[in-house]
């Protein structure tokens, strides 16, 4: 995912598609976590964040590409290659959508959309809901981080990668931050635009990527004194 390279048309397409993709699996995972929460009573939440995981467990193993997976490379990114976040967050809306419509007319719906309506109308209607949407999101974003790094990382550390992507996916989930993809599954089903629900989006994206930068910028600053150190 680091690989910033100029990309051919066929690379483009496997890019686009791989970013659509990914947005069926944040679906399908926001779908199954709404289900459960609806139906297992206290344990719903726990089982829910569970499953939503696995959405992302899917992403990292095939390598689809996930905006707030990509946000940990901006420092590397380079300002030349900032469309790409453009193109994997609309891919990754637009796979979202597809997953709605088909959970709209399926057996589920009737779990599901009054679930996720409730849940996205308590957060736009919280009090000092901006700074909550913000605060939220950063968390998300820094879990995100260590979730993504954990591919990497963890095998140096004799550590198993699954639970290294799925803890922190799990833990955000079952907290209840804002994941800028996976909310647009319950902004969808709200059925309505307004300048709080655009105002709630843009600091979502904002704050995933606040949060999301907040360790590779440590990162980088910590080998950027070891050089010139030596």
């Amino acid at each position: 995912m680091d690989n910033f390279q100029k990309m051919t048309k066929t690379q483009l397409i496997y890019f686009i598609l791989m970013s659509v993709a990914s947005g069926l699996m944040i679906g399908i995972g926001g779908a199954a976590s709404l289900l459960a929460n609806n139906l297992l009573g206290s344990w719903g939440r726990l089982v829910g964040s569970f499953l939503f995981a696995l959405g992302i467990f899917a992403i990292v193993t095939y390598e689809m590409k996930l905006f707030t997976g990509m946000i940990p490379y901006i420092p590397k990114m380079g300002i030349k290659n900032t469309w790409r976040l453009v193109v994997c967050f609309l891919g990754n809306i637009v796979g979202v959508a597809v997953i709605a419509f088909f959970v709209y007319f399926s057996p589920i719906k009737d779990n599901v959309v009054p679930q996720a309506q409730n849940l996205i109308s308590e957060k736009l209607n919280a009090e000092l809901w901006g700074v909550r949407a913000l605060c939220s999101s950063m968390l998300c974003g820094a879990l995100i981080t260590l979730s993504v790094w954990s591919v990497k990382y963890a095998p140096k550390k004799n550590l198993s990668a699954t639970l290294g992507v799925v803890l922190p996916i799990m833990v955000f989930a079952f907290c209840g931050f804002d994941h800028s993809i996976a909310n647009m599954l319950y902004f969808y089903y709200l059925g309505e635009i307004s300048w709080r629900v655009v105002g709630y989006c843009a600091l979502c994206v904002v704050g995933n990527i606040l949060g999301g930068v907040i360790l590779p910028l440590i990162v980088l600053l910590h080998r950027h004194s070891d050089t010139h150190e030596h």
